[in-house]
């Protein structure tokens, strides 16, 4: 099993961008950083797109459907 965190080192770009955009938001870096992964774990076209660019193969690749409003993995 998998850790409960996931330790993230943004580059200078993102890490900047980051921080403006949380101080424009009123939010700390790290909120607001998880409120990013978060959205994209739940936009299938994100989704699609992450698994297209780095090329995973059937069996590894999720399977991302809508249910009742909420995005599932299968």
């Amino acid at each position: 099993m998998i850790g409960r965190r996931v330790h993230l080192t943004p580059s200078d770009d993102a890490r900047e961008k980051l921080i403006r955009l949380a101080l424009a938001c009123r939010k700390h870096p790290t909120t607001l950083a998880n409120e990013l992964v978060e959205m994209c774990l739940n936009h299938p076209n994100i989704v699609e797109y992450v698994q297209q660019k780095h090329r995973v193969e059937g069996k590894f690749k999720v399977v991302v459907r809508v249910e009742n409003g909420k995005v599932m993995y299968e």
